[in-house]
């Protein structure tokens, strides 16, 4: 029996020993293939590591400046050889290249020969964790050199830059001014200034040419160039995706000190971009056919023409994003607040050519920007632009907030949006989401599109001639002055805007004065008799004693007077005036009134020839047709019995 059972053991074991060593192979074979799929699909999280790294591909840099550029060195050359694989490099301290000479990180094509940056080139991917440390070119404005940018991302490469040590929250709570010196890795230092060659764009990062540059944490900060793109530049089909990180304090000469896109694609989905100058844009610019889609993230206190009044303080730019030459914005999210234009420019968002697209949904957050006269803005509308609304105007429970200003030859009462009522927002009122610094101003839905209403907190209103001859006022019946009153009243082929709710004996100062609610200035007008004398122009009395104008017994202002004011430079409008019951013109109620309201009641004919403004003083009673009613009112209003303010 126990031979037997040696027999089976010797058979057995083995059997058994032999099923073991091929599941545990099988196991094995399986880890591996895991492992790989998490080594390549985890960039999305700049802290996620893959469970087994590829040691050949991994390449620590410490040591001296020679050390770690020696090391950079193999990792591009490793890179160059093994396309398709990501190189990973780690940086264990800080980087900081001579000081001495040209201030050269190294030398070959790892530098790439004239530039002396951190080259990534011929279709690499490269991973680079700055790990809490920097690197810094140590350049400055005074210092720059030839291409003395940080890192270049050359043709058809991918770079991927995290740090292990970033902390967004932290980031996001600290003040704008003391970004720069949060304990993250920072890539700082780069200086470019070649006008000569025409590569002066890119002060800290350049992608060049279908390159790719993922950004998940860390700071680009003190770089300046002297062209366009003081933080990072990209241009010619390249792409940036900007998931999270730090781009503050970063000059350019020309434009978009902190991010300029040219003919290229930058995704913004969080992160801050902020304390950037520049003597044209600021913040973002996006020209010459670039695609700007911004998700998330804080654009703020970036200011624009801080050199005060030279060649290039320009009102045409604005310090928070800037568009032009056919670029798009698809604003979806994020917060674009507290930036400066340091002149008479835009603090917030500006179309320059009108060529270029913004498509708004989500909950974008545009407001309080600001310029040097403390013009508060947030998309700046040029003469007939339109934002296109291409989803919803809200997003995780929260709703987009977008300041509206229009440049001064802008039709305010004309839709500026296309697509407002097509995405979910037909039956919110367009206030709740785009907001205006003017108290007089709201927006409101018109025709499914948004328009701009100047709601009158003055007492008087635009009145008109309904067609059953009744008078009407605006703020009964939906209208809006400049928009949708041109052929209320006409006379002789020609539209007449009328304002009414004047009382009798207003003086000439407490009328002006009351024009301030309808958004006309008194310091931008002037006021004319029945006769076409000219008695008030900005502010003064001209032709009659100053005194006169607080003196509504002596002179009043009557029916068939008007005013001229300037709505827009080499435009002038012209608004005719009528007192209820004022038929003679004189601005007081009195018995010829009432002879002359007896008078046109009996005579059809008469009441024709009126002029509209006095048809309109003449319908008192308004039930459609002057009658010795009329009459009887004015009397017993002169005799106190009635006040005439009743009938308005």
């Amino acid at each position: 029996m126990a031979k037997i059972i040696r027999k089976v053991e010797r058979i057995f074991f083995p059997i058994v020993i032999s099923i073991l060593l091929v599941v545990g192979c099988a196991f094995a074979i399986n880890n591996v293939a895991i492992d790989k799929n998490d080594n390549s699909q985890n960039l999305n999280n700049q802290n996620n590591e893959s469970a087994v790294a590829d040691s050949a591909s991994t390449f620590e840099l410490s040591g001296t400046n020679t050390q770690m550029a020696t090391k950079w060195s193999e990792a591009i050359n490793y890179a160059y050889s093994n396309k398709g694989t990501n190189v990973t490099v780690k940086l264990l301290n800080d980087w900081n290249a001579p000081t001495t000479g040209d201030h050269y990180f190294g030398t070959g094509s790892a530098f790439g020969n004239e530039s002396h940056s951190l080259y990534i080139y011929d279709g690499m991917t490269v991973t680079l964790d700055l790990n809490g440390h920097s690197i810094n070119r140590g350049l400055t404005k005074e210092t720059a050199n030839v291409m003395g940018r940080v890192i270049t991302v050359d043709t058809n490469s991918t770079l991927t830059i995290k740090d292990s040590s970033y902390n967004s929250t932290l980031a996001k709570n600290t003040a704008p001014e003391n970004l720069s010196s949060l304990p993250f890795g920072k890539i700082k230092g780069g200086a470019n200034n070649e006008a000569n060659s025409g590569d002066r764009m890119g002060g800290g990062i350049t992608v060049k040419s279908n390159a790719t540059l993922n950004f998940y944490g860390g700071i680009v900060t003190n770089n300046y160039c002297q062209g366009n793109g003081g933080g990072i530049f990209v241009t010619g089909g390249a792409k940036l995706n900007f998931y999270d990180g730090i781009v503050c304090n970063n000059f350019s000469d020309d434009n978009g000190a902190s991010i300029y896109t040219n003919q290229a694609t930058a995704n913004i989905y969080d992160g801050i971009v902020s304390n950037n100058n520049s003597h044209r844009t600021a913040g973002l610019r996006a020209f010459n056919k670039a695609t700007l889609n911004i998700f998330g993230g804080i654009i703020t206190n970036n200011t624009s023409c801080i050199e005060g009044n030279d060649v290039w303080s320009q009102s045409t730019h604005a310090s928070g994003i800037s568009l032009s030459s056919s670029s798009i914005l698809n604003l979806n999210g994020g917060t674009i607040k507290n930036n400066r234009h340091a002149t008479n420019g835009v603090g917030g968002i500006m179309v320059e050519t009108i060529d270029c697209f913004i498509n708004i949904s989500g909950n974008p957050q545009v407001y309080d920007n600001t310029n040097a006269e403390n013009t508060k803005s947030g998309i700046h509308f040029a003469k007939n632009y339109k934002i296109r609304i291409d989803g919803k105007l809200e997003k995780d429970e929260k709703s987009a907030k977008i300041a509206v200003n229009f440049a001064y030859d802008y039709d305010i009462f004309s839709p500026f949006t296309v697509g407002y009522s097509y995405y979910g927002n037909k039956n919110m009122p367009p206030s709740k989401y785009f907001l205006s610094y003017n108290e007089n101003e709201s927006f409101v839905a018109k025709n499914d599109e948004v328009v701009l209403s100047r709601a009158t907190t003055s007492i008087y209103d635009y009145i008109y001639l309904d067609s059953n001859n009744e008078r009407q006022n605006y703020k009964d019946n939906d209208k809006l002055h400049g928009y949708n009153d041109s052929s209320l009243n006409i006379e002789n082929g020609t539209a007449k805007y009328i304002l009414g709710g004047i009382s009798p004996n207003t003086s000439i100062s407490e009328f002006v004065n009351n024009l301030e609610g309808l958004g006309i200035d008194k310091y931008n007008m002037g006021l004319f008799n029945s006769k076409g004398t000219l008695l008030y122009d900005s502010g003064s009395a001209m032709g009659i004693a100053p005194e006169l104008l607080n003196n509504g017994k002596e002179l009043a202002v009557g029916t068939g007077w008007y005013l001229k004011y300037n709505v827009k430079p080499g435009v002038t409008e012209t608004i005719y005036l009528s007192v209820l019951g004022d038929v003679n013109g004189d601005g007081r109620l009195s018995a010829s009134d009432v002879s002359y309201l007896r008078q046109i009641a009996s005579d059809k004919a008469l009441y024709e020839s009126l002029s509209l403004e006095k048809k309109l003083a003449c319908t008192i009673i308004n039930k459609g047709e002057v009658t010795t009613a009329d009459a009887e009112i004015v009397k017993n209003v002169i005799e106190k019995i009635f006040d005439i303010n009743i009938f308005f």
